[in-house]
Order: C-alpha cells, then structure tokens, then sequence
C-alpha cells in the first residue's frame, strides 16, 4: 500500500498560497515583526509571526467559486461563531480539498473512507483568556458557545462536517512535533486499509500574553532587546548570535490518499509519503537529546526501506535555540553518516518563525514546493556560522537542487519526536 499527497494549503506569515509562499521563501523574505494582535508591552518578546488579525472572513470569500453554493453558505453560518484556530484549520482543509479536485462530481470516496486528523493542542488560549476575564468580570457575558468552540475537539469535528467525513477524527497533541504526529495516523489510516483519504490540518495556536511571557521564563524565545526592534533579523538558526526561536502563527493542511486511488480518478499527485515514525527522549524537560533524535532519523529510514544514501535533503526542525540546532546536526550526522556531508538542508523557521503545532506541515509544504521547483531556500540570518556547523545548511543563498527525497525533522516540548521521510514522484 502506497500513500501520496493529492493537496496542499497553508496560511503562514509568508503567505496564504502556494504560489506566494514559495515566491516568499526564495526571496529571503521575513515573516517576523512586532505583535500588533496582542498586547505584549509587558513581555520581554516584542516579535513574532503575527497573523491575530487575519481576514479570514476574506479568505473564505476567496473559496467561494470553488465551493458547492450550499457549502459556502452553510461555512458563512458556522464562521459567526468559530475560533480562529478553527477557522484557519477548516480554511486549509477546504483548501487543500479543492487542490486534490475532491470537490469534483464522483472523485471522493465514501464518506466513512475519510479520515481527519488535526494535529495541535490547546489551540484557543486567547479565546479561553478572553473567556474567562469575562467571566471574573460578569459570568452571565461569556460567550454561550464557549463549552463547544473552546474545546480542540470541536476543531476535527468542524472538518468532518464541512466535507462529510465519517472516519475516524481526532486531534494530535506533540507540541512542536504535532503535525507530523498526526501526519504519521493519517498515514496509518491509510496503509491499513481503513480508509482511502485522510485530511490532515492543523491551524493557528491561538496563543495569548501570558503563553508568550511563558516561553521568555523559559528562555526559549528571543528576549534580546538589540532584536527586537529588528524583528526580521531574530530569527537566525545556525548562525552564532541565535538566541532563541520567535512565535508565530501557521495552519497548513494536506490530503493524504491511497496511490490507486488517485490513480483511478487521475489525481494530481504533489509527492509519496514513504515512512513517519515517532519517539520520546523519556524526559519532559524541554531539553534537546541528540541520541534519540538520531536513533528516530534511522528508524525512519529503515521503515521506508530505503538507505541512508537516498535521502538528499533535510528541512530541519531548527528553531534557533543554541542547544536545538547543534544536538539536531548531530542527530543527522549520526543519522546520515558521510551522507550527511554532501546534501543539502535548510531551515524555514529563519523565517517563518515557529509555527508551532502546525509547524512539521507548513514546513513540509515548504519542502515540497523546494524539491518540486528544483530550488532550495537559503537559511537567512546567517552572518556568521556557528562553528559547530559543519554541514551545508543553505547560508546566504538559494540553491539549485536536484533533492528528491526529504527528511522533516520534529521535536517538540516534553521530549516528544516525530520524523517523516517524503519522496517526489515523476518529474
């Protein structure tokens, strides 16, 4: 059993379309800037990818022509009252949906054939803040659909309904590593032969000042006030001045689908899932362990059946953290071997910043469209290497590419891991 992706969509500070965000990602252009959607004059971190205010009424208007008339009015009623999150996530599945052609007479399978999978947790952090304020404040004024829209469930449970979904339907919490957790059951859906598609999505975190003041504590977040008033510059993996990683909002969504099954409706078919496999550094400390990331890389590897010597990209995890970044490159040289010395990775989060729950598949996205495009994006920010970084990691420039296969790192707080392995396929 084979498992292609047929669609794709994302909404990330970079872009709401496939076509933008590559062109932005090729352009070295920064996502980063100060939060105007959040008050963070009290917060040490000023900077992030701050999408609060997106127009998602407008966005959805954009879907429009390419929606059932009695859908679009049906998703009209339901965004009155829907998170952002839940707007974000449902936008991109729509989307992505679209971007497979399902919404074509006779292309969708069976109803109960079709899987949702949302990776992310506690996604409406500032909606429950708001929520509760409101209620310390006057109890009778909070929202009368708060026990429903609060509640990350009703995130799956909205996709399921918008197209008609009855398979099986759930969120995936892994932090960081969320999205290629849920990436590998959507997978797992497949190969199994329980159903034929399996939406996988993820939507904005939510996340609120006290989140952000939470990750400063921690001294995960870039706090350096030299940065913060060059919001474009924070986010630096690899170089020596990284000092942390910059929050930011993302939703992505792709559709994954059995390969005869696409074959039969002749699908359009972005790229092969060959393995995901996932582990845990048995510890819930937010502390990098490179012998586990390393011993996930191979697992993956394995899984696919391939060798080391074909995977010829990573799109790596780094955040920008010191210790992140140096304990991920020893993870793919342990990984790799010499393999590791002559291919090519890069990290999106440069610019991007960390989108967080969703980030494995805003990355993924990004990866994708690289290989498809034969072009790599350079890792921005690098004014000078760290001196530990012995690998080409795409500083200064794009670079010409002949990648066909790609390893997406993820390693999210708690010690929680997942790595997938993508191959193109055809020209």
């Amino acid at each position: 059993m084979r498992v292609v992706i047929t669609g794709m969509a994302t909404i990330n500070p970079l872009g709401d379309t496939l076509d933008a965000y590559y062109a932005n990602l090729i352009a070295g252009k920064s996502g980063i800037r100060r939060w105007t959607s959040l008050d963070v004059a009290r917060v040490e971190c000023k900077i992030g990818g701050d999408l609060g205010n997106y127009d998602t009424a407008a966005a959805l208007e954009g879907l429009r022509g390419s929606l059932p008339p009695d859908l679009h009015k049906q998703l009209r009623k339901l965004f009155r009252t829907m998170t952002l999150p839940n707007k974000t996530a449902t936008l991109c599945a729509l989307a992505a949906w679209r971007d497979a052609g399902l919404f074509t007479e006779g292309a969708r399978p069976a109803d109960d054939r079709i899987s949702v999978m949302v990776g992310g947790h506690n996604f409406n952090s500032r909606y429950v803040l708001a929520q509760s304020l409101q209620f310390l404040e006057e109890p009778a004024y909070i929202d009368p659909l708060y026990g429903i829209e609060a509640l990350d469930p009703n995130i799956p449970g909205t996709i399921c309904e918008v197209l008609r979904a009855r398979g099986p339907a759930y969120n995936l919490g892994a932090a960081c590593a969320s999205g290629n957790i849920a990436l590998r059951d959507g997978f797992r859906d497949i190969i199994t032969g329980e159903c034929d598609v399996s939406v996988v999505a993820g939507g904005f975190w939510d996340m609120n000042e006290a989140d952000i003041n939470a990750m400063c504590t921690l001294q995960a977040l870039v706090i350096e006030p030299f940065f913060q008033d060059r919001p474009e510059e924070a986010s630096r993996p690899f170089d020596k001045r990284r000092c942390g990683f910059v929050p930011s909002h993302g939703a992505a969504a792709l559709i994954l689908e059995e390969y005869e099954h696409a074959k039969r409706r002749n699908a359009p078919i972005w790229a092969e899932v060959l393995a995901v496999a996932a582990n845990s550094n048995a510890s819930h400390l937010p502390a990098p362990h490179a012998d586990a990331m390393g011993a996930l890389m191979k697992r993956v590897i394995e899984r696919a059946g391939i060798s080391p010597d074909e995977v010829d990209y990573v799109n790596c995890h780094a955040t920008g953290t010191p210790a992140g970044d140096t304990k991920e490159l020893e993870a793919v040289k342990f990984a790799l071997g010499k393999r590791a010395y002559t291919i090519k990775l890069n990290a999106p989060k440069s610019m991007l910043g960390h989108t967080c729950w969703s980030a494995p598949l805003v990355e993924m996205i990004g990866g994708i469209l690289q290989m498809k495009n034969k072009t790599l994006h350079a890792t921005t920010n690098i004014d000078e290497l760290a001196a530990e970084v012995d690998l080409d990691v795409c500083a200064k420039n794009p670079q010409a590419t002949t990648a066909r296969t790609m390893l997406k790192n993820s390693f999210g707080f708690g010690g929680l891991n997942c790595c997938s392995l993508i191959r193109m396929i055809g020209d």
